[in-house]
């Protein structure tokens, strides 16, 4: 189980593909985000929505562990907003 408090967090290469940068991604885990488990060819990831510097922003990450997640991509989503505002914790 991932600790959400206290996350390391190792980035892929194609993570910042979107425009989004490292210290935004690190920005949406210290405000309320709204997860939910994918599978990928039976590989646990986690779609993961939070808000950084006023623009909502998608992750995908697979976890590496309890505090450990590595991110596979970052784009902006506003898209999600109405789950956002409805769902996040």
């Amino acid at each position: 189980m991932v600790n959400w408090k206290n996350l390391d967090l190792e980035f892929d290469e194609h993570a910042f593909k979107h425009g989004i940068k490292d210290y935004e991604i690190e920005q949406i885990f210290k405000g309320k985000i709204y997860k939910r488990k994918i599978y990928v060819n039976r590989e646990l990831r986690y779609q993961i929505i939070g808000e950084a510097f006023g623009r909502l922003i998608m992750v995908i990450a697979v976890p590496l562990g309890s505090s450990r997640l590595r991110v596979f991509s970052a784009r902006p989503s506003s898209e999600y907003k109405e789950i956002y505002d409805n769902k996040a914790k």
